[in-house]
């Protein structure tokens, strides 16, 4: 029951966390620069004049008050109508949700490879701390962690693609693509979870539970795995959950590099083009992306993790 109302609770929470957002969402239309109207019409190759201005505005109902304004685009979103796209002339939503699979694709690849890369690493690191082997992978967590996506991502192209000719310059989204790109995503992470992985399992080996496991008969490289690991995993997941959703919104600079339709890629598009309607749609589904993830990891760790106080 207490676990019951502690969802409900949560989900209340959402509620104006989301309004925040439409209200920050909607303000971009009025605090970027250029009329939203004129850019209507050149968007759709009209001839920019004071009557046709006069007549998008009113269709658009920009001469509302900017209430009213907010309160009719709201009525709208909450049903997931952003509009139409300045660039594509197609709703908003279909094609946000079009690029979104794409998105989501590379987001988990690259998650998987970020988990793969830092237990194994981490465990290395942990049973031979202060070793050879342990110094030259902090040294590798560190550098990686500075390194930049784009720059990580372009080395990557012109090695295997230019290069070599082992994968295709424009990958267009397609699965057997999807390893440079979320390779290139994943060293950033990795490199994270590894040192934190790392630094719980050298604390967690000197408790008592873990001693006591030694002492049964155990060996170090099998208690740090039964006993360790999974204690030393637990304080991770929100990081991973928290960059999961960083993904999931997109990688502007690795979607463009590898050519990969994501949202990211075609949220800067519309920001050049100032596509008003995706930008604020692109915002939202984010948002509510972000705020669905951060839900599911609160109910996660109900069930994870009994110690957690329910107040």
């Amino acid at each position: 029951m207490k676990k019951f109302k502690f969802i409900v609770k949560r989900l209340l929470q959402i509620i104006p966390m989301l309004i925040i957002v439409t209200v920050l969402a909607f303000a971009l239309s009025n605090m970027s620069s250029g009329d939203v109207a004129e850019i209507t019409l050149r968007s759709q190759g009209l001839e920019v004049t004071e009557k046709n201005i006069a007549a998008v505005r009113e269709e658009l109902g920009l001469n509302a008050p900017l209430p009213v304004q907010y309160g009719n685009w709201l009525m709208k979103a909450a049903v997931f109508d952003f509009g139409i796209s300045f660039q594509t002339q197609k709703p908003v939503a279909d094609e946000i949700l079009s690029r979104y699979p794409a998105t989501l694709k590379l987001a988990i690849a690259a998650m998987l490879i970020s988990v793969l890369l830092a237990i194994p690493i981490a465990l290395i690191s942990a049973r031979y701390k202060d070793s050879l082997l342990d110094h030259f992978f902090r040294v590798w967590s560190t550098v990686s962690v500075t390194i930049p996506d784009f720059w990580l991502g372009l080395m990557l192209l012109y090695i295997f693609a230019v290069q070599l000719k082992i994968v295709p310059v424009v990958s267009g989204s397609k699965l057997e693509n999807i390893l440079l790109p979320a390779f290139t995503l994943s060293v950033h992470y990795a490199a994270i979870y590894t040192r934190m992985l790392r630094n719980n399992l050298i604390e967690i080996n000197n408790y008592d539970y873990v001693r006591a496991a030694r002492a049964r008969g155990l060996s170090k490289n099998a208690a740090l795995l039964k006993h360790g690991l999974k204690n030393a995993v637990l304080p991770c997941i929100t990081l991973i959950g928290v960059d999961f959703g960083k993904l999931l919104a997109g990688q502007f600079a690795c979607e463009t590099i590898f050519s990969w339709n994501g949202i990211g890629k075609f949220a800067i598009e519309s920001i050049t083009l100032k596509d008003l309607p995706v930008i604020q749609g692109y915002i939202m589904i984010v948002a509510i992306t972000y705020i669905a993830i951060n839900l599911l990891l609160d109910i996660l760790y109900l069930y994870i993790d009994p110690k957690i106080q329910l107040k």
